[in-house]
């Protein structure tokens, strides 16, 4: 196996045993000769030497050698040799063993060798793969030559393990290529010049375009000749020292003279072994251009505009802004911080978060106004509109934007505003008439007026307004408004009007002249206060204030007070009192899904219902959205609570018809009895109100009574927010992964699991805080890093060797939205995942939120190449007619179906149906809570497509995960015994 060349090693061994020979010889021919043989011993002892230093060698340099008899067959490897094939040197090695070494695609190239030199060829080294016993792959180098001793043929010759070689060289190409994109092929003009003599010695392809130049036709010119004419140096001298330098800005000119801004970065380098100079230019014409046109518009404009730049931190100010706010040039920070200490300090925190909010949200523009203080000390109103420049992944760059001093025209209009409110908002009517215009026209009437009167503003504007006597024109208060008309003074009398729909009306007339600032009288404005209904308009100001406007129920003001009368007759006469608090389930996906007049058709129907179980003597209201409140008084002497409860329940359960479709509705309901629940009102509503959110987290439809541990409960859950805050910033949650199989035992996929790594508790499952999570909006900035990671792992199955497996991941309602496309599509991009690859989980109330807004957006991520599944299917409020329109590939079954589908018919007719629906759209099934044989035959049989669960295999890491699905090739091994 190899060329001519041997090894020193190897001619050692050859000369050892032609000198054992040798003394064989002697001693035989020459007897009792004694001195030849100390002579010939002496030879043989520094031979050997000389071979253990060589072997030394050789096992430093990790050379191998071997000898092989062609015409015996035996073969002799050194030590180093052995470990190069991963061999056992005590069970010897003979050239079948070697060719099967050899990897098969290389074995021709070696058993062509071997023949070659076996026939007396030289040939030159030669490189083939061996393959060790444990499947490790290494690249050897091996020579040999044939020589003949004692009438045999040998084989001598050496070998080197050259895998490590091999890579260093492939890794030399590639940092070959590396250079070519780097340089070449960069966007990014670039050029390198000779240091001593300022020539060009190499162009990248983007300065030939830049400067109109052919291939290689720049190569050789002096660097200076790139300079426009005015910027070149004196004939003898280089201009490369002053001229090209990092962050300069010079002006250029290309082939056809055509002259460029170019803004510089420079750096000293080393080019073909000569000092050099590496240039890369940004052609900054068109925004040096863009800036001194917007000098020129900040200075021409009266706004004080300035430019901010967030990355530095910097800031400028236009001159407008000196002149308004009475600064002197430098007086004034130019920073962010110098312009927050112009801001007024009650103002300061609301701005700058308004700013952060609006920087960290994605925004173009941000609007604000606030106080800022002069020179002379006194604040201006001002208003401030600013354009955010963002870069390419979304973060704020800078803030370029104008600040109007606003001051004395909100003042105007302040004064205009208040003004008119008070017209407006009188419950007086109040009406205009133009004293210039012949019959003194109407010009304006306030709304007061129009419900007083029962005629609109454009059916009274023109005309005079004795109209509103109709023919009742001899009236003493008459005669005083037109003595008031003649001789332009006030008036104050009593009329008898008519409404448009013939009704008479008693008001109270006030007149009085208006006049222009030369004095000239120009209008008439009279003041109209309506006596006959005041009481009434009074009463029904005071039903409004206490009475919830859609139901026609108590408000929470009229609840509270008939609260406090029904314990002050507890306290009287030891009756009790109770008070519940009713909250509907999912009613905002009634009232998104199906509208909020829907909605509000619904809210009145279950006020109707309230009040038709509850007695005389109690008291149902509203407190706002889908939540009531009933107090009920003296249920110690009749009914308990919770007899009321249980009729108020029924009576809820029973269909309701909005537009042709029955919905069913139920509540969560929670309620707290005076005294041993709470000694006063607001106690007992609060304490109420929290029994009414453990029925909602308990599993809703459902009623609870208040008990001491709830307000724990609540303390306990504000601190687990504060914790699980705590959790996100120190990275505390990590991603388990559980399987999906096919019917086959083969895994199709990985759900990610999104566990708590607690420091005091260990583990903990999502029940311990995905609900608080959700509660305090933190699911966002969680489920964010849920997805990152799970998505991470594509990758890693791809190295394995299990491409096609997909990874899921849930979706909480908070996440789905735009941001959501935005984080995947950034997924999609920077991980390379393929179609099929990522796969959302959405629950039936993430959906039907808002179905329309749901499928334009999952359509869009359907684009992107990720799947959705259903979750928990058959849980939540589905619409078939929308559930076709989704672009879902799954549907999952809830495991509260499937726990007990083996022994509960009703489970087993639900899954049946899930299944059958699904296999109608044409989508597949997934059953999660897979936990016994009994259950995993039912599905299957059944026609469920993938199962999940513990019975094949729990939530676990993915580096523990991974090596089982290696090792059997992504198949669960079915359940034990």
């Amino acid at each position: 196996m190899g060329g001519p060349a041997l090894s020193s090693a190897a001619l050692t061994a050859a000369a050892t045993a032609g000198a054992v020979a040798a003394v064989a010889t002697a001693v035989s021919g020459l007897g009792h000769r004694t001195r030849r043989v100390r002579i010939l011993l002496r030879q043989l002892a520094g031979l050997r030497r000389r071979v253990q230093r060589l072997k030394k060698v050789e096992r430093l340099a990790g050379i191998g050698e071997y000898v092989w008899n062609v015409d015996t067959g035996a073969m002799w490897w050194s030590p180093a040799t052995y470990r190069i094939f991963g061999m056992d040197p005590a069970r010897g090695i003979d050239m079948d063993r070697v060719i099967a070494a050899v990897h098969p695609e290389d074995r021709r190239i070696a058993i062509a060798s071997i023949a070659a030199v076996v026939a007396g060829e030289h040939r030159p080294e030669v490189s083939v793969r061996i393959v060790r016993p444990g499947g490790d792959v290494r690249r050897i180098v091996t020579t040999g030559e044939r020589v003949v001793q004692q009438g045999e043929r040998r084989v001598i010759g050496f070998m080197k393990d050259v895998t490590e070689l091999d890579a260093m060289r492939s890794r030399l190409r590639e940092a070959e290529a590396q250079y070519r994109v780097l340089f070449d092929d960069n966007p990014v003009p670039m050029w390198i010049f000779d240091h001593a003599g300022g020539v060009l010695v190499a162009v990248n392809a983007a300065a030939e375009r830049l400067f109109d130049y052919g291939p290689g036709e720049m190569a050789g010119r002096p660097v200076d000749s790139l300079l426009a004419e005015e910027e070149q140096p004196p004939e003898g001298s280089a201009a490369w020292n002053s001229r090209w330098r990092s962050g300069a800005v010079v002006t250029s000119k290309s082939r056809d003279g055509r002259r460029m801004r170019l803004a510089l970065s420079v750096h000293d380098t080393m080019f073909n072994g000569r000092a050099a100079r590496l240039v890369g230019a940004q052609d900054v014409t068109d925004r040096e251009r863009s800036e001194e046109r917007f000098a020129l518009i900040a200075r021409a404009t009266s706004d004080a505009v300035y430019d901010l730049d967030l990355e530095t931190g910097t800031m400028w100010w236009s001159d407008s802004f000196y002149t308004m706010f009475g600064y002197p040039r430098g007086a004034v920070e130019l920073s962010l911080s110098g312009w927050s200490m112009l801001v007024h300090p009650d103002d300061l925190d609301r701005v700058t978060a308004n700013l952060e909010r609006a920087l960290a949200s994605g925004a173009s523009e941000w609007r604000e106004s606030y106080r800022l203080r002069r020179r002379d000390g006194r604040y201006a109103q001002v208003s401030e509109r600013g354009f955010i420049a963002r870069g390419p992944r979304g973060h704020a760059l800078r803030i370029v934007g104008g600040v109007v001093d606003e001051t004395e025209r909100r003042q105007q209009e302040a004064e205009l505003r208040l003004l008119r409110r008070a017209v407006e908002s009188a419950d007086n009517g109040v009406i205009i008439a133009d004293a210039r215009a012949p019959d003194l026209p109407v010009v304006y009437v306030n709304p007061a007026f129009e419900h007083m009167t029962g005629y609109t503003r454009e059916e009274i504007g023109g005309r005079n307004c004795r109209f509103l006597q109709r023919d009742d024109r001899d009236q003493a208060g008459l005669d005083a408004i037109r003595r008031g008309i003649r001789e332009a003074h006030e008036v104050r009398t009593l009329l008898r009007n008519y409404r448009k729909d013939g009704s008479l009306f008693w008001n109270e007339v006030y007149m009085a002249p208006v006049r222009d600032e030369r004095g000239a009288l120009t209008h008439f404005v009279g003041i109209l206060h309506d006596v006959s209904e005041r009481h009434r308009y009074e009463e029904q100001l005071a039903h409004r204030a206490t009475h919830d406007e859609l139901t026609g129920l108590p408000n929470r003001v009229l609840i509270e007070d008939r609260l406090q009368q029904a314990l002050h007759a507890s306290d009287r006469y030891g009756t009790g009192a109770a008070v519940v608090f009713i909250d509907l389930d999912d009613f905002k996906i009634v009232n998104d899904s199906l509208g909020h007049d829907t909605g509000d058709l619904l809210l009145k129907e279950v006020a109707r219902r309230l009040l038709a179980v509850v007695r005389e003597t109690d008291s149902v209201g509203r407190f706002g959205g889908d939540e009531f409140v009933a107090v009920l008084s003296s249920p110690q002497h009749s009914e308990r609570p919770s007899e009321v409860i249980r009729r108020m329940m029924d009576a809820l359960a029973q269909p309701v018809m909005l537009g042709d479709v029955q919905h069913a509705i139920t509540a969560s309901i929670g309620y707290g009895c005076y005294p041993e629940h709470g000694g006063d009102v607001q106690t007992l509503l609060r304490h109420a109100d929290l029994a009414m959110y453990q029925a909602k987290v308990t599993g809703r439809n459902r009623a609870v009574v208040y008990r001491d541990e709830f307000d724990a409960h609540a303390s306990q859950r504000l601190q687990l927010v504060s914790h699980l805050r705590e959790a996100l910033e120190k990275g505390e949650f990590d991603v388990m992964f559980q399987p999906q199989y096919d019917a086959d035992g083969r895994a199709q996929g990985l759900e990610a699991l999104v566990r708590w790594k607690h420091p005091a508790r260990g583990m903990l499952p999502p029940a311990e805080f995905i609900g608080a999570c959700e509660d305090s909006g933190l699911i966002v900035e969680l489920g964010r890093r849920v997805l990152e990671q799970a998505a991470a792992h594509h990758r890693r199955l791809v190295d394995a060797g299990l491409p096609g497996l997909r990874i899921a991941v849930n979706v909480s309602a908070a996440q789905f939205n735009d941001d959501l496309y935005l984080d995947i599509e950034h997924l999609v991009r920077t991980l390379e995942l393929p179609r099929g690859a990522l796969e959302l989980e959405l629950t039936e109330s993430v959906v039907m939120h808002c179905p329309e807004r749901a499928i334009e957006l999952m359509q869009r991520l359907d684009a992107l190449g990720v799947g959705f599944t259903i979750d928990d299917f058959g849980t939540g409020y589905s619409s078939l007619a929308y559930l076709k329109r989704f672009p879902i590939r799954r549907l999952k079954i809830d495991r509260s179906f499937v726990q007990d589908l083996d022994r509960n018919a009703q489970d087993a007719a639900i899954c049946q149906s899930i299944i059958g629906l699904a296999r109608s759209l044409g989508i597949a099934t997934v059953a999660e809570g897979v936990e016994t044989v009994q259950q995993e035959r039912w599905l299957l049989e059944n026609g469920c497509n993938e199962l999940q669960g513990f019975l094949l295999g729990p939530p676990q890491p993915f580096e523990e995960l991974l090596p089982g699905l290696v090792a059997g090739n992504g198949v669960h091994p079915g359940p034990g015994p």
